[in-house]
C-alpha cells in the first residue's frame, strides 16, 4: 500500500525511538536470561506483564493518527514504546522488527459458537460468555472436520513492505511463522458445549466424551499438518502464551530451515478441568494431548487451571514438558516440591491486585514471596507473567507500580 507522506512521517519518528530502544544493551542481556531460564538455570525470574486493558489507558501517545489501514503498525509500536517508558519489567525489544506471516481459516469445524456475551470497555479481550450446547449428540461429532488453513503469501509480503518503508534504515525487517502448536481440547469444546454440560457429561457420559476428545483431537493433528505444510511455523519466538519462548534447543538439530513440530514449542491446557480430579484430568485430557503434542520439541502446559496436586500425571505423560503454569489458585510450595529442577514454574500473579482505584503494595509482596521461597527451596526455575488483566479501575499507574513492587520483592531472594 502507499503510505502518505504525513503518516510516514508519524510511523517513522515512532519507529526510531523503537529501533533505539532494540539497540540497549540490556535487550541482550534479557533474552540470554530467556535462554537460561527455559534452560532450567537457577536465574533471576523473568517478569512480564501482557493482556493489558489498553481500553483503559487514556493518554495521548497511544492514539493512532494513521490510516487505520496502517493501525496494525502503529499500535504495536505506540504500545511497546508506552510499555518500555511505564512497566517494562523484562520486556525485550528484538533488534529485527518482526512481521508475523498472514493466513486465513476457511471452512470452521462444521459447527459455530452460538452465545450470550458481555463485554467491557477496557480494551482488555476479556468477556463473559453464556454458550448453547452446539455438541451434544453423536450425530453432532459427524458435522466436525478440520478447518482450512492457508497462507496468504500476498497480505504477507504487502506487510513486510509496509514495514520495511517504515524501518528503512533504522532496523531490519523479518517475516516470522506463528510460533508453536497451540490447541486445548476441552477449553474448544466448553464453547460449544458450555461448561455445565460439558462437567456433567464427564460424568454421566463418558463413552460420549472420549468420542468428543478423540474427534477434537483429531481436529488438532489435521490443523498442525497443515501448519507445517504451509511453512506458518518458527523456532523463533520471543514470548510462548506471554512468557519467555526462548530456547537453544529449538529448532533441532537436524533442521532445514523448515520448522516441524520437533522444531517448535507446543502448549496446551484444560482450563475447565480445574475442578476434575486428577484421575479424570489424566483420561479426558492428558491421553489425548500425550498423542497431540508427543512430536514436538518441548511443550508448556497449564493456563489458569490450578495445577499443584497434578505435576506427577504430567510428568507421567509428557517426556517432552517444559513448563507448567501455576496460577493464583495454586499453592506454590507444594507445586515447587513437585516440580523440583524439572520444570519451569510458569507463575501467574493474581491480577486482581491491580484492580482496584489505589494500589496496595502489600499482598503483592506476600505473593511474590511465597513463590519465590518455595522456588529457592526446591531449586525449582521461576517466571513471572501477569496476564488476564481485566481492569486496572483506569489507573495505569497500578501497572506501574506493581512492576516496582515485584521487581523490589525478587531482589531480597536473587541477586
Amino acid at each position: 500500500m502507499q503510505i502518505c507522506a504525513k503518516d510516514k512521517q508519524t510511523l517513522r519518528h515512532l519507529a526510531e525511538r523503537y529501533s533505539e530502544i532494540a539497540c540497549l544493551d540490556v535487550q541482550k542481556e534479557r533474552i540470554e536470561r530467556y535462554y537460561r531460564t527455559n534452560a532450567l538455570e537457577n536465574v533471576r525470574p523473568v517478569v512480564l506483564i501482557d493482556e493489558v486493558p489498553w481500553g483503559e489507558i487514556k493518554d495521548e501517545a497511544l492514539t493512532n493518527a494513521c490510516a487505520p489501514e496502517l493501525g496494525w503498525i502503529e499500535s504495536q509500536l505506540r504500545r511497546a514504546l508506552y510499555q518500555w517508558a511505564h512497566f517494562q519489567v523484562d520486556r525485550v525489544v528484538t533488534p529485527v522488527f518482526q512481521v508475523v506471516k498472514r493466513a486465513r481459516w476457511l471452512r470452521g469445524i462444521g459447527i459455530e459458537v452460538k452465545e450470550q456475551q458481555i463485554k467491557g470497555d477496557t480494551g482488555a479481550y476479556i468477556a463473559s460468555h453464556a454458550y448453547s450446547d452446539q455438541l451434544s449428540t453423536e450425530d453432532d461429532l459427524t458435522k466436525l472436520h478440520p478447518p482450512e488453513v492457508i497462507y496468504d503469501q500476498a497480505a504477507a509480503e504487502a506487510a513486510v513492505a509496509v514495514a520495511e518503508e517504515v524501518f528503512a534504515g533504522l532496523m531490519d525487517v523479518e517475516l516470522v511463522g506463528w510460533g508453536g502448536l497451540h490447541f486445548s481440547i476441552w477449553d474448544d469444546v466448553a464453547r460449544y458445549r458450555g461448561v455445565d454440560n460439558l462437567l456433567m457429561d464427564l460424568s454421566e457420559r463418558p463413552e460420549f466424551m472420549h468420542a468428543t476428545a478423540r474427534r477434537f483431537m483429531e481436529i488438532g493433528q489435521a490443523q498442525f499438518k497443515q501448519l507445517e505444510e504451509q511453512g506458518l511455523l518458527d523456532s523463533r519466538p520471543v514470548l510462548l502464551h506471554c512468557t519467555a519462548a526462548s530456547a537453544r534447543e529449538l529448532p533441532a538439530a537436524d533442521c532445514t530451515g523448515h520448522y516441524r513440530p520437533k522444531d517448535v514449542w507446543g502448549r496446551c491446557a484444560a482450563q475447565i478441568f480445574g475442578s476434575v480430579s486428577p484421575a479424570m484430568h489424566d483420561e479426558f485430557d492428558l491421553a489425548y494431548n500425550e498423542t497431540l503434542f508427543k512430536e514436538c520439541g518441548l511443550l508448556y502446559y497449564g493456563c489458569c487451571e490450578p495445577m499443584d496436586r497434578k505435576i506427577d500425571i504430567l510428568r507421567k505423560r509428557f517426556k517432552n514438558l517444559r513448563k507448567i503454569s501455576i496460577t493464583p489458585w495454586a499453592d506454590p510450595q507444594r507445586a515447587a516440591e513437585n516440580m523440583g529442577r524439572d520444570y519451569v514454574m510458569a507463575a501467574k500473579p493474581n491480577p486482581a491486585f491491580v484492580a482496584s482505584p489505589r494500589f496496595d503494595p502489600t499482598p503483592v509482596e506476600a505473593e511474590i514471596s511465597r513463590y519465590c521461597k518455595a522456588c529457592r527451596e526446591h531449586g525449582t526455575t521461576l517466571e513471572f507473567a501477569l496476564k488476564d488483566i481485566s481492569t486496572i479501575a483506569n489507573n495505569p499507574e497500578n501497572l506501574t507500580q506493581w512492576a516496582a513492587t515485584v521487581n523490589a520483592t525478587i531482589d531480597r531472594y536473587y541477586s
